[in-house]
């Protein structure tokens, strides 16, 4: 049943394409900071991890829509019948075209033709490790997620991300009171399966307007009615993110709809316990060790670190990513 059927969303560039490094170097002297940092387009070399990951873990997949500049892994079986291939051309409209702006390539996701009532996005360094089921993302055709209440802090340097999850919040405040929404929701919020985290949004509860929402760094289970009805209230802007080439302080990001999810109450509270965000360093042996041992359901990998060894660090990661998936999927030729 149409119903039934979950897609996997997943965004991939290839920093080292001849193509996609001449026309963002059009427009690099346009801006500066981490939005054009080279360490956000590193490639670790890991991508068929993340299908294997999903062939072993999740096989009640629909499809996966794989989508990318233009370029495509020279292994990347294009004409599997689970992988949809989408460029930027096929979905964003071309006057936003070249975009080098996460933000705008994930706002219009839910114009990618095809693309099932519910689905899952990811960014491509978080990879399943454990088994999945349709029940750990939706339960009555509703996202499964946790809502918790967060702070924004500042910092020294860039501020980029902070300033986006204000931004989305400002629009967020049009339609939702928070009073409104925790004597509505009291069991959503304060619920237990959040574990110690709950202890955020008690402390968060008297402040009397939306001070942020704790953003998991994970695969985020969508119904793509939501993006919908947000883009006929907001399309205005939307466009204006789209505008950007690159991440500014004026965007607003693909959180927005989660956050719409979750303040409507349209979710299911499920436990993120066993899912893992790690931040890369020089010595990853514990991490390594746990990956081996499957103590972790699914893992994010951030490369934030510029001082690491980095081919020392990606030889390491592939050895462990093909001790535990080391068979070939049907993703791969």
């Amino acid at each position: 049943m149409e119903e039934d059927k979950i897609d996997f969303v997943i965004t991939w560039v290839d920093g080292n394409d001849e193509k996609w490094l001449e026309d963002k170097n059009k427009y690099t002297k346009e801006i500066n900071g981490e939005s054009n940092s080279k360490i956000r387009y590193r490639d670790w070399d890991l991508l068929k991890y993340w299908f294997r990951g999903i062939e072993k873990n999740a096989p009640w997949v629909n499809k996966v829509y794989f989508i990318t500049y233009g370029h495509v892994p020279q292994w990347l079986n294009t004409s599997y019948e689970k992988i949809k291939i989408i460029k930027h051309e096929d979905y964003i409209p071309k006057e936003y075209l070249p975009t080098f702006n996460s933000n705008v390539i994930e706002l219009f996701i839910n114009r990618i033709e095809g693309l099932s009532k519910k689905f899952v996005y990811f960014n491509d360094d978080m990879f399943m490790i454990d088994k999945f089921f349709p029940s750990d993302f939706f339960e009555n055709n509703y996202p499964k997620d946790e809502l918790i209440f967060n702070s924004v802090s500042v910092r020294e340097d860039n501020n980029i991300v902070e300033h986006i999850i204000l931004n989305n919040l400002e629009i967020l405040s049009k339609y939702f009171r928070k009073e409104n929404v925790i004597k509505e929701n009291r069991s959503k919020i304060f619920n237990l399966k959040y574990g110690k985290k709950v202890i955020k949004s008690i402390i968060l509860n008297n402040w009397k307007y939306f001070t942020g929402i704790e953003n998991p760094h994970t695969a985020i289970a969508y119904n793509k009615e939501t993006w919908d009805m947000l883009w006929e209230k907001e399309s205005q802007s939307f466009y204006k993110t789209a505008e950007n080439k690159f991440r500014t302080k004026n965007d607003y990001s693909h959180w927005i709809f989660r956050y719409y999810q979750l303040l409507d109450a349209k979710f299911i509270p499920k436990s993120y316990k066993g899912y893992c965000y790690y931040d890369l360093m020089e010595n990853n042996d514990i991490f390594l060790k746990k990956l081996k041992e499957h103590k972790y359901k699914m893992v994010c990998i951030n490369d934030s670190n510029e001082n690491i060894n980095f081919e020392k660090v990606k030889e390491e990661l592939q050895e462990t990513f093909n001790s535990i998936l080391s068979e070939k999927s049907k993703f791969e030729i």
